[in-house]
């Protein structure tokens, strides 16, 4: 199963997006536990494009991929804002509160894979997977 959609880089749309997703993922019969986390690891990620991609700007958009087969689910995230470069990223001190900076944290303790890479019409492609059960890919 595939499915897209687009959404505005506006805080409204996250919700949307996340709708979007767990009723595609549910009927492809993706576990309704396991699709509650990878739509938190989704709004963390159209968030982090809204805020940090494009600025906290309306007007620009982000597009979302969803493939769903017997073995995983694979969310693609695009955006055409300011790149992200993952070398640059420091995960938070979790001994200290913050308002915010979990972002990146969270994906990557909720899917079994994420990677960023530099998407085609400039910005990011951020790619998750979620194998079925979680069981962690082979590195």
């Amino acid at each position: 199963m595939r499915a897209k959609l687009r959404i505005e880089s506006r805080v409204e749309e996250v919700a949307r997006a996340r709708r979007w997703l767990a009723e595609h993922a549910l009927a492809a019969g993706f576990p309704e536990d396991e699709t509650r986390r990878v739509g938190l690891a989704l709004s963390e990620a159209c968030t982090n494009v809204i805020e940090h991609a494009y600025g906290g700007q309306p007007g620009h958009h982000i597009d979302l991929q969803l493939d769903v087969d017997a073995e995983r689910l694979t969310v693609r995230v695009r955006d055409t804002g300011r790149p992200f470069d993952p070398a640059s990223y420091r995960p938070p001190d979790l001994s200290r509160a913050h308002e915010s900076g979990y972002g990146v944290h969270l994906m990557r303790s909720i899917m079994d894979e994420v990677r960023y890479a530099p998407s085609e019409e400039g910005g990011t492609q951020l790619t998750m997977v979620r194998l079925r059960g979680g069981r962690r890919l082979s590195s």
